[in-house]
Formats: C-alpha cells, sequence, structure tokens
C-alpha cells in the first residue's frame, strides 16, 4: 500500500467518526430526527455554523425532551446576522468547538432519517464541518419539508417555500423562529401534518 493510500484508509479515521459509520450501516424504520443549524452567512464553503439543533420524532410523537441544541465558539460574528438568528456573542450560552459541537450532534442523530427545510443547506453546513475535521460526509437519509410541501400542492420544481409558508398553511404557532431548534420543532411539526395528507 502506498503512503497516499495509507493516509486514506479508515485505520487514520477518528473514532467518532468510525462509530458513527459503524451506526449508520443499517437504518431504523420511522427513526427521525429534525435539524436546523443557524449560520453566519448562506454560503457553506465560507461561512460557519452558529448552532445546531435538532429533535428526535416519529410520525405521530415528537420527543421534546429528546432534543439538542448547539452553540459553537465564534471568533468573529457578523452584525448583521445577529439581527436575524439573535446569538449574541457575549450571551451566556455554553458553547462548543466546532468539533465537538459535530460530535455531538452525530452521536444524536445516530441512524434517523434527517428532516429539514432546504435540508441540502443544513447537509451542506454540516458536511463542510467535517470536512475541516478530515473526515467524510453525512451518511443518513434526508427529507427535505420545502420539496415534499411542493410535491403535495404540485407546486413548481423552481419555486421555494419558506418554513413560514409551510407553518402558515397547516396553522402552525410560529414560535422561537430563526433558532435551531425552534426551527427543527416546527419542521418536525410541518412533516407530521404532511404524512397526514
Amino acid at each position: 500500500m502506498s503512503w497516499i493510500n495509507w493516509l486514506k484508509s479508515d485505520k487514520n479515521q477518528p473514532h467518532f467518526w468510525e462509530d458513527y459509520k459503524t451506526v449508520c450501516k443499517s437504518v431504523a424504520p420511522n427513526h427521525f430526527v429534525a435539524f436546523d443549524c443557524e449560520t453566519t452567512g448562506l454560503n457553506p464553503k465560507k461561512d460557519r455554523l452558529l448552532s445546531i439543533g435538532a429533535i428526535r420524532f416519529s410520525s405521530h410523537r415528537i420527543f421534546i425532551n429528546k432534543s439538542i441544541e448547539l452553540f459553537i465558539k465564534q471568533e468573529n460574528i457578523d452584525k448583521n446576522s445577529i439581527l436575524i438568528h439573535g446569538i449574541l456573542p457575549d450571551d451566556d450560552k455554553t458553547r462548543f468547538s466546532e468539533k465537538q459541537a459535530i460530535i455531538n450532534f452525530l452521536s444524536f442523530i445516530e441512524n434517523a432519517t434527517l428532516v429539514g427545510h432546504h435540508v441540502r443547506f443544513d447537509v451542506a453546513m454540516i458536511n463542510e464541518a467535517l470536512g475541516r475535521l478530515n473526515v467524510g460526509k453525512l451518511k443518513n437519509k434526508t427529507i427535505d419539508t420545502n420539496q415534499l410541501f411542493k410535491k403535495k400542492y404540485h407546486y413548481p420544481v423552481e419555486q421555494n417555500i419558506s418554513l413560514d409558508e409551510l407553518c402558515d398553511k397547516f396553522s402552525i404557532k410560529k414560535s422561537n423562529r430563526h433558532t435551531a431548534l425552534g426551527d427543527a420543532y416546527l419542521t418536525a411539526l410541518g412533516f407530521q401534518r404532511l404524512l397526514e395528507i
């Protein structure tokens, strides 16, 4: 084996990544995790994670006590983005390094199907963080409530539906909007309503 192949081999992967890959070899039926990321901007290549919120749910129940909200330490925060997410650099929230937040997130989601609104963006943000840790990409199956909504209601493919519009359609009270855990919770509720149709 050449030294390049040795460097790429699984033997050099951290334990958390090996554990995650092992768990993801099978998919748990009816095991969903809704998740959302608050970020410094909308470019996964240059922007960073501010917080990750995730909550476990099934097609009939949301498990409030099985949720996480991870805040990530930041060196620089765009003051304009604070107006959207409300995460202040000097508040009293416990903050994790990006690496520890990602490890905690992977441990929480296990082999669940990940549900998100515009989920490709959130997955891209997580994958960029995983790339900075020199490991692979998320292995979980994903469902996008934006795509599911458009399919159910015959919207044009190019039209995007906001999380606010999804909530309005199903009369879901929009509490804690633009917080990672709040948006994850609203996404779980919206997904359940879409399953009922």
